[in-house]
């Protein structure tokens, strides 16, 4: 057919399909749809798209399903993209990603969809499969050459050559020391990672600094692996507690620990005088922070001239300044910094200049740090970045993190994961667990644990800092999780998400269960027209009759502890100016994790009313309902945040908020976008994210009973 026989192409594909070869009947659909060939057809067409969708062919089942849509025919449409997504088809599964946003598929479907489509692509790998697709991409641009040739003077690998890895970043090729040498200064900039290597194993550390240790004593930087190492042969041979790399004592004390520091620091060690200046930095000391930053920027710390970009952005200690701040993040990225390489790409991209901004992300993914690669997908999508350069990026980064496993550092790994501490051992006496011992965890961290209630005791001095910080992490990390709908949930007889606006739905005494207006609507006109008796839409119990009736109804849900309906009495009660029996009921829902008890309770701390002010329980309570999904709950907690100066965390609350379809903080946003505390590419999400939201809470039902009230 390439050669434009169509005659005889429909001869051959017409002989294929009789004997029945899928491929040809799909491919005798696309003659009869265009006419080459032969006249079109459209039943015919459709014919071999059945026989060919039959056989597996997802182009085939695609394309009948588009058939299908044009014809208002729906369901059949959708079902035919769910088989296909199933099958492994790419634009099956993106179609249905916008039928799920517009209301067309249900949630589980869609789900299911998905993890039907991922485990399709993932049966057709292999590694065999991905060394042929890495060597047919290295042949196609000259950024893989280096996967296969010499990168100073490009000799091939052969049997007689055979060439070496850069020993430090893994990246490229060599065939000899002398061209190794005549390279370094081409390649010298993306060889380089900041973090440098470990002084023990000699492997680069890896840019996440939870995977290392920094030891005061000597201000060295140890990967995991080796301190692990290290602590089980001192647990199996009974031996104290000392640095993997100089064999100082560990510290006993916060206070020894700062001692050491501080000799390090009269030393002139970067890392050390850069650690003071965090620690300055977290106690609310600026001007000291920035003086420790300053001075280790000096001596070629490249965390320090991070470090001082962060106190410019946040104008902590120092007037927001742009231009000092570039200058530091440039510095930083210069000697391999990933983060500040990531941020420039930022910075670059906000200013519209995506084609440094990618430059920036395609370094900073070869370093090894996975959002500047999330960067360059989303800019690969938009036909900024080339195919070539798109997957030179993925290889470096992959070939970059590759170079910081070992088999040592995954056992450490591996003991973590299991929830493991490192240590293995009680963080106090160094006691190892055993048969006879079982250690606990710490309740707050969570991230040493203890023989007993004595050592836990002994400890607290020394741990009490570093575990207010993993605490606060683990409660942050809760706490901005973004859910997939409100604290209201679905209504549960059309499976759709209730809108955050309470008067869209209506919650049935009898059952305690919320349903939308929608359902309620169609229930009632099928009442009516069939002349039935009215009953709940869900549980199908008659409905109360009168208000006394429907207040016994209400009682019984909260004999029999429903959350929804001891929230709603508590409610109630506050309405009626008892606050304490309000203050009653909303403590027990609460109990139970019902989120608007939580908020309830938030604005009596708030108010004064049947307690007294307190702000630290009004934050507590407005944080459980966040986490519970209220979103007006994580609207007020983002305004404290602002009042409080930590605009970032405000901003990350308003932007959940606003994905959760509450229209409250899109004006916010707006205001901090206009003041360039969020970025383009955020707020441009929050209102896609909201309106996503509110597209999903929508139905024809809704909209018709919508209609019905406003009448």
């Amino acid at each position: 057919m390439g050669e434009g026989d169509y005659d005889g192409a429909f001869e051959y594909w017409t002989k294929a399909a009789g004997l029945g070869n899928i491929d040809s009947h799909y491919q005798l659909s696309v003659m009869y749809r265009e006419g080459e060939g032969v006249e079109k057809d459209k039943k015919r067409e459709v014919y071999h798209l059945e026989v060919a969708a039959i056989g597996g062919h997802p182009d085939a089942r695609n394309n009948l399903a588009c058939f299908e849509w044009e014809n208002s025919r729906h369901d059949r449409a959708l079902q035919h993209w769910i088989v296909a997504a199933k099958l492994g088809d790419e634009s099956s599964v993106d179609t249905l990603k916008d039928a799920y946003r517009k209301g067309y598929v249900r949630k589980e479907d869609f789900a299911s969809a998905l993890r039907a489509h991922q485990a399709a692509v993932n049966a057709t790998k292999s590694p065999q499969r991905e060394e042929a697709a890495a060597a047919r991409g290295g042949f196609q641009n000259a950024e893989s050459d280096k996967m296969m040739y010499c990168a100073s003077c490009g000799t091939p690998e052969v049997d007689d050559v055979k060439l070496k890895d850069c020993s430090a970043c893994k990246l490229v090729k060599y065939c000899g020391v002398q061209c190794q040498k005549d390279h370094r200064l081409q390649h010298k900039k993306e060889c380089k990672n900041h973090k440098g290597d470990c002084p023990i194993c000699f492997l680069p550390l890896r840019i996440d600094h939870t995977k290392s240790t920094l030891w005061s004593c000597c201000c060295k930087v140890i990967c995991n692996g080796c301190d692990y190492a290290n602590v089980i042969r001192e647990v199996r041979e009974k031996l104290d507690r000392k640095c993997p790399f100089c064999r100082h004592p560990v510290p006993k004390s916060e206070e020894e620990f700062k001692r050491n520091i501080l000799r390090r620091i009269e030393a002139n060690d970067p890392v050390a005088i850069r650690q003071m200046g965090g620690y300055r930095n977290q106690e609310g000391d600026y001007d000291g922070a920035i003086e420790y930053f300053k001075k280790a920027a000096g001596l070629g710390d490249l965390g320090a001239h991070y470090e001082l970009t962060v106190m410019y952005r946040n104008r902590h200690g120092v007037e927001k300044d742009k231009k000092k701040e570039v200058y530091h993040l440039e510095k930083a990225a210069i000697g391999g910094e990933p983060f500040a390489r990531h941020n420039l790409g930022v910075i670059e991209n906000e200013n519209g200049r995506p084609d440094r901004a990618v430059k920036h992300w395609i370094i900073a993914a070869k370093l090894g740090y996975d959002k500047s690669l999330e960067s360059l997908k989303k800019s690969y999508r938009r036909g900024l970045v080339s195919k070539e350069d798109f997957a030179a990026a993925l290889r470096g980064y992959q070939a970059a993190v590759d170079a910081t496993k070992s088999p040592q550092r995954e056992e450490a790994e591996l003991a973590l994961n299991e929830d493991e501490n490192v240590t293995m051992c009680c963080a106090a006496c160094g006691v190892a667990e055993n048969e006879n011992i079982k250690l606990k965890k710490c309740n707050a961290c969570k991230s040493v644990r203890y023989c007993g209630v004595q050592c836990q005791k002994n400890h607290r001095q020394r741990h009490k800092r570093a575990c207010k910080k993993r605490a606060a992490e683990l409660r942050d990390e809760i706490l901005f999780k973004q859910l997939e709908s409100s604290h209201l949930g679905d209504c549960p007889i059309c499976c759709l998400p209730l809108s955050i606006d309470e008067k869209k739905s209506t919650m049935m005494a009898c059952c305690s269960k919320l349903i939308c207006l929608g359902c309620n609507y169609a229930n009632r006109m099928r009442e009516l027209e069939g002349k039935l008796q009215h009953r709940c839409p869900f549980c199908r119990h008659p409905r109360a009759k009168s208000q006394k009736e429907a207040d016994l109804d209400m009682m019984k849900r909260v004999e029999a502890n429903d959350p929804i309906a001891i929230c709603q009495m508590g409610e109630r009660c506050s309405d009626e100016g008892d606050y304490e029996s309000a203050f009653e009921y909303l403590i027990k829902a609460a109990g139970l994790g019902d989120a608007g008890a939580h908020y309830r309770l938030s604005a009596m701390y708030y108010e004064g009313k049947g307690v007294q002010k307190d702000k630290k329980k009004e934050v507590s309570h407005l944080e459980e309902a966040a986490i519970g999904g209220h979103s007006r709950a994580r609207h007020n907690l983002g305004v404290i945040e602002k009042e409080n100066g930590r605009n970032d965390r405000a901003v990350k609350h308003w932007i959940i908020a606003a994905n959760m379809g509450y229209d409250g903080p899109l004006e916010n946003l707006k205001l901090e976008y206009r003041e360039g505390l969020v970025s383009k590419e955020d707020y441009a999400s929050a209102l896609r994210g909201h309106q996503t939201a509110v597209d999903a809470t929508k139905s024809s039902q809704r909209d018709e009973a919508e209609a019905a009230r406003i009448k």
